[in-house]
């Protein structure tokens, strides 16, 4: 799941526009790159529905540790992560079909230097998803993720840059 972050941070892959129809790839170089992002929370991110169908007891931790992770501030990670083809061309790609099932994708900007992305979602858990990153050039993106729900929030803030062509193995 960490790398599934992580390479949706980068942002190093095509964007589906609203449809079928795909937006081409960052211009980027293949290979390891590195990224760090900052995270930062505010709110309640499960929405109340939810949480009420929980134990007190579970109900009350994990709203300790919402309030934890939001008072401890900002986040940061760095990962490095290897970036194929395969991976340029699917990032963004939804999960499954009813992943999305209550949501509607809007591409604003779905160049090979810069990518724009919208999600809303209606139904049970509503949010709103904004994705955006630039590729400075094919050797460095940068761009945020914001993730938006009745009860809370979550940004993130990213840059990556590429390190060498040769992955390690496993990657």
């Amino acid at each position: 799941m960490k790398n599934r972050a992580v390479l949706a941070a980068l942002g190093v892959a095509s964007i589906l526009a609203t449809g079928s129809a795909r937006a081409d790839p960052l211009d980027l170089r293949l290979g390891l790159w590195e990224t760090t992002l900052t995270s930062s929370t505010s709110g309640m991110l499960v929405p109340d529905a939810q949480l009420q169908k929980m134990p007190p007891e579970q109900r009350e931790r994990l709203q300790a540790a919402m309030r934890k992770r939001q008072a401890e501030g900002p986040k940061t990670l760095t990962d490095r992560t290897c970036v194929t083809q395969q991976v340029l061309g699917r990032a963004f790609e939804k999960a499954s079909e009813g992943a999305e099932k209550d949501c509607k994708r809007t591409t604003l900007v779905a160049t090979r230097a810069k990518q724009e992305i919208t999600i809303a979602c209606a139904g049970e858990h509503p949010q709103t998803r904004e994705w955006r990153m630039q590729a400075t050039s094919r050797e460095s993106v940068k761009g945020n993720v914001k993730v938006v729900s009745a009860n809370g929030s979550v940004t993130m803030d990213f840059a990556a840059r590429w390190v060498t062509s040769a992955c390690p193995k496993g990657d």
